[in-house]
């Protein structure tokens, strides 16, 4: 018997009735929760668009010995799009936001897909590569903090470095891929941007793979709510500027610098802890939550008892090849397949049973009752319809 749940029915239920309140004020076609998979991808144009930007002036070198009259190297260059460039200020501050609006929005997604229980079964690549980009972005956004060079950029390198001599085989190879040699150099903000820029284009394969078992993903939110995001994420970057710090010296060690809790908690956690320690943890939560759907395939987190899902169920003697199942499939788990020799018909459809979720989109789809849900009935169905639609 399916025991009741012990705190997902009380997060839904109050998730829910904020979404009401949401709709109320803003109506369900403005809801930002409705894109709350849309709105990492809307502030990933706006970090392409502001990179761009950035990168027209940015300088990747620690110093520059052709320069007698003023050093040019990459705190310099970032000192002058911030206090000389019209604006520059204000795109590096758009820049900083957007990818702190992101992994925010990114969580909020996350927990959303956990809340309702869409993250297991036939979800399990989009749960799966959504860790894998988690992971990238905030990558990226810690190299971005490199780029700087400023006193915080160091402190991070040095830490990174420390990191790495602590795993034993591949450390050093990771130490010396990562500051591209035996020693900090010019060639060591080259590696860092060429990894900030290469990695992000990688992003747009990993969203290929996050989507590539949706039909219909929603990609992009209303022009409205981007024109909204966007306002906030202005009224952020005047209230709280990004300022200069101090040029980066391999000669020197600051003790203390700011920290931005979206991007470089994991310092915080390396500052307190033993190397091993931080890598244990850090690879334990990552294969913790990339396996989670794993082992509840057949019950959740909350205790419930799940059952099997049953694929709905072709009737070949009834199917016309018409293709609207395939095309209403939200899950892509309906294919159209020649229809063998002496049909009627030029096309069958056929279910992949590991994607189907059983939602019986597809039987509401079909004219010709040519798609069943082995557990229920066409008759079933057809009540359940006229019930639902005399609820609403």
């Amino acid at each position: 018997m399916a025991q009741p749940k012990v705190y997902t029915d009380t997060l839904t239920y109050v998730l829910q009735k904020f979404e009401d309140g949401l709709n109320v004020v803003l109506t369900s076609k403005y809801n930002p929760f409705y894109y709350h998979g849309a709105l990492p991808q809307f502030f990933l144009w706006v970090l392409f668009l502001s990179g761009l930007l950035l990168f027209a002036y940015y300088v990747p070198t620690i110093d520059n010995a052709y320069s007698s009259e003023r050093l040019i190297n990459a705190f310099t260059s970032v000192d002058y799009i911030t206090n000389q460039i019209p604006f520059g200020a204000v795109v590096r501050g758009v820049h900083r936001y957007a990818g702190d609006a992101m992994v925010l929005t990114i969580v909020l997604h996350a927990l959303r897909v956990w809340w309702t229980d869409r993250y297991r079964q036939y979800r399990w690549l989009q749960w799966f590569s959504g860790i894998v980009l988690l992971g990238l972005v905030l990558f990226i956004g810690q190299t971005g903090y490199y780029l700087v060079w400023d006193e915080r950029s160091l402190v991070l390198t040095r830490m990174t470095v420390y990191a790495f001599d602590a795993l034993p085989v591949i450390g050093p190879g990771l130490k010396a891929w990562f500051v591209n040699g035996e020693a900090i150099t010019n060639l060591t903000l080259s590696n860092y941007l060429f990894i900030h820029i290469g990695l992000s284009f990688f992003l747009l394969f990993g969203l290929w793979i996050h989507y590539v078992r949706m039909a219909r993903p929603v990609v992009t939110p209303p022009p409205v709510v981007n024109y909204a995001m966007m306002a906030i994420l202005m009224v952020v970057v005047f209230m709280f500027p990004i300022n200069m710090g101090q040029m980066a010296h391999l000669t020197q060690q600051p003790s203390t610098f700011e920290i931005d809790w979206f991007f470089l908690w994991p310092y915080a956690m390396l500052s307190s802890l033993d190397p091993i320690v931080f890598w244990t943890v850090m690879v334990g939560l990552t294969v913790f939550f990339s396996i989670l759907p794993v082992p509840f395939l057949t019950s959740g987190l909350s205790g419930q008892t799940l059952q099997p899902i049953d694929a709905a169920e072709v009737v070949l003697s009834k199917c016309t090849g018409c293709s609207l199942c395939d095309k209403d499939c939200p899950y892509e788990a309906i294919e159209m397949v020649p229809a063998p020799a002496g049909s009627r018909f030029k096309l069958l459809a056929t279910v992949l049973p590991y994607r189907c979720s059983s939602c019986g989109l597809c039987v509401g789809a079909c004219a010709f009752d040519a798609i069943d849900l082995p557990f229920m009935p066409d008759a079933e169905v057809t009540n359940k319809i006229k019930s639902l639609l005399a609820q609403s």
